[in-house]
């Protein structure tokens, strides 16, 4: 990515931004809402299971919706259509939804009106400054680079469309660093890792405090949890203490608000992997797919943050989801370590 494209362009862990559709599964039927609906249902339906059973969060508005394989994009956006009328489709949380299924050339329009070059992308983004969208390629593309583990690139949705829930209220805090932003990387939620990633030091000390947040984690009592969890949390402050200081002082809003939109769109995926009416696999076999190979920071140490505040705060969906501001990851874990012991 370079910095033409804006923050709020988010990636998945596994997504490849190389095009692959000379790799994807060519089709020669017209473009059709019935063909491309049992996957799109299958997306869907995850992340109805997760919203509605596992977080019990309140309904929202449909965000706007880009689905595309190698010839064509399944819409509810008009923009994207191009004023195409709508058919019947996949239903979100039982709401109905104006979807179009119609030809690319290689290139989609986005709900903003920008274009973009067919990809393997994943990503969440904003169109006129308040309604969320959400792009990602069918399984088609995604089977010829991760495999056929239906289950990876589910994780990847989920981990993505989360973002719909929290991706304004994120806006109105990154929207003025991005304004004044002055640092040769890109302001994206890999940011401080960039940043800070060659200072021995630092990455020591980041090493320190996530590896204490899993052992937090997976303590046996809540006591034990919470005490670690408190033990993690200092290490932190001090963290920031030492090096967000001075001109570098936005790094703090930084990496506490990047790691609470990341840790939660990997919570959401862990659920529903280890849910047994999702992808039926063991809490820690669901973490080992959503980490990988463990390069990026902001999603390695926010997913331990969500399972620590997940054992000790049980009302903080709502805290992240329902607000019109999305609370920080760290200012979350204060509040899970602190919250009254029943």
């Amino acid at each position: 990515m370079n910095r033409r494209i804006p923050w709020l362009f988010i990636l998945g862990a596994l997504t490849v931004s190389a095009c692959a559709s000379h790799n994807a599964t060519a089709q020669t039927a017209p473009c059709s809402m019935t063909a491309a609906s049992p996957w799109i249902e299958h997306w869907l339906d995850a992340w109805t299971l997760v919203s509605d059973e596992i977080l019990h969060i309140s309904d929202a508005r449909p965000p706007l919706i880009v689905f595309y394989d190698s010839t064509c994009v399944y819409t509810n956006s008009a923009v994207t259509a191009g004023g195409r009328p709508p058919v019947d489709g996949p239903t979100l949380r039982g709401a109905a939804l104006p979807w179009r299924a119609l030809p690319h050339d290689t290139t989609i329009t986005l709900p903003d009106s920008s274009q973009v070059p067919i990809a393997l992308m994943s990503f969440t983004n904003v169109a006129h400054k308040t309604q969320p969208y959400f792009v990602m390629a069918a399984p088609s593309f995604w089977e010829p680079i991760v495999g056929p583990d239906s289950t990876q690139y589910t994780g990847v949705f989920l981990h993505e469309f989360t973002h719909t829930r929290q991706i304004r209220g994120i806006g109105k805090r990154i929207g003025p660093i991005d304004s004044t932003w002055a640092y040769p990387e890109e302001l994206n939620d890999d940011a401080v890792q960039t940043h800070f990633g060659t200072d021995s030091v630092y990455v020591a000390a980041y090493l320190a405090e996530r590896d204490l947040l899993y052992r937090a984690a997976d303590a046996d009592s809540l006591t034990e949890v919470r005490a670690l969890a408190a033990q993690a949390l200092a290490m932190i402050r001090a963290r920031h203490a030492r090096y967000f200081t001075g001109d570098k002082a936005e790094f703090a809003e930084l990496d506490n608000v990047f790691m609470s939109l990341e840790g939660a769109g990997q919570w959401v995926a862990v659920a529903w992997l280890s849910h047994p009416d999702g992808g039926k696999l063991t809490r820690d076999a669901a973490v080992k797919k959503m980490l990988g190979r463990r390069r990026w920071w902001v999603q390695d140490e926010s997913l331990a943050i969500f399972l620590v505040v997940d054992r000790l705060l049980p009302n903080w969906p709502q805290l992240v989801f329902d607000t019109p501001s999305s609370i920080g990851a760290l200012d979350l874990l204060d509040r899970a370590v602190n919250a009254p012991v029943h």
